[in-house]
């Protein structure tokens, strides 16, 4: 067999440097699709209404609340207000009054703003025996909830009764509800201005690792910006505290998360480095079914190449086979098993066979 010792192990310490890089890829690949953060993308729609919030409204005196609905064209609706309203009550464990104002039969501030269509609601607070509790701040707590999702609402209405932080397995229900809780000081009147939004998060699996569609969990939620207001000042004559809520704008922004890596973009990776390398390997030392000889064996182990060749395909004299069919079979299975490594060249065979004539 034809063993070059210094080719082959320059050949396998190529293979093991190529090896170790190949496989710090792959690591380095996958720790960035382990870590990566997916990028938000911004869309915005324009609805025809704007749903009316659910409201809670909290203290630690017992109070009361009145609303009332400003309609389009001056008109104003006291009746119908007050069916949507739950009074403030009593909770032992946390020692708070809430009530609740929540919309029903779809109610919704329009666009277009037609006649007698609801423009903006007023509420008003009332403190029946006011009076200094220790620990009190004082200041109404109102929190906001999308109605969208019910179940969802609902939960952090309870969150609020019960005077507690809301938590979810979504950090970002936890921030909202965070977010749309004001303090409104006594003595003053608000302009809650409302937006809203919608916000698509991608829950991890297996399926969206390897690059398929994501499913994806969607939070629709108000935001709000709060400042003082004079208007209405005599409704509000006789108020601790209140606000008026309309909508800043009908424009619904739409965040969509999408994912930036995945285990198909670390394939893909790996097998281009892989065909990098490949290469730069068969540059090196041939590929035998295309060029047998790689720069390594024509310059860099020269020497050793050409002794090879000269060693195992001496010329032969002019007959073709010799009389002793021994010697001729162990030719013959030489010349195969070096075959088997090599395509031969025969032109560089040729040359070094003209050089070789010279030099003897």
């Amino acid at each position: 067999m034809f063993e070059i010792k210094p080719l082959s192990f320059c050949r396998a310490i190529i293979i093991a440097i190529f090896g170790t890089i190949l496989l710090t890829d792959l690591i380095i690949l996958s720790i960035g699709v382990h870590n990566d953060l997916p990028t938000v993308t911004d869309g915005y729609s324009e609805m025809a209404e704007f749903p009316v919030p659910i409201v809670g409204i909290q203290l630690k005196n017992n109070f009361t609340i009145t609303c009332y609905f400003q309609l389009f064209d001056y008109h104003d609706d006291h009746s119908n207000c007050s069916e949507y309203l739950t009074q403030p009550t009593f909770n032992e464990e946390s020692g708070q009054w809430t009530g609740k104002f929540s919309p029903i039969n779809n109610l919704a501030f329009p666009r277009n703003q037609p006649p007698y269509r609801l423009k903006r609601i007023l509420f008003k607070f009332n403190i029946p025996n006011d009076v200094y509790i220790y620990g009190d701040i004082p200041a109404f707590t109102i929190n906001m909830f999308d109605p969208t999702n019910q179940t969802l609402a609902q939960d952090m209405y309870k969150a609020l009764v019960n005077d507690q932080y809301y938590f979810d397995s979504s950090p970002l229900s936890a921030s909202i509800f965070q977010t749309n809780r004001y303090f409104l000081g006594r003595n003053y009147i608000y302009h809650v201005r409302m937006t809203r939004k919608i916000t698509r998060t991608i829950v991890g699996s297996i399926k969206d690792d390897f690059g398929f569609p994501p499913t994806r969990k969607m939070l629709t939620y108000i935001t709000a910006f709060v400042y003082l207001t004079t208007r209405n000042a005599s409704w509000y004559a006789d108020a601790a505290s209140g606000f008026m809520l309309d909508p800043s704008s009908f424009l619904l922004e739409d965040q969509t998360e999408q994912r930036n890596k995945n285990a198909l973009s670390v394939i893909s990776n790996v097998l281009a480095i892989g065909g990098a390398l490949l290469t730069f390997y068969a540059f090196l030392f041939g590929v035998s079914s295309i060029k047998p000889w790689g720069i390594m064996h024509k310059y860099v182990f020269n020497g050793t190449t050409k002794r090879t060749f000269n060693d195992r395909l001496t010329p032969n004299s002019t007959s073709l086979f010799s009389e002793n069919l021994k010697y001729d079979n162990l030719e013959l299975d030489g010349l195969k098993k070096f075959l088997k490594h090599y395509v031969v060249n025969i032109s560089l065979l040729e040359e070094d066979n003209k050089k070789s004539s010279r030099c003897c």
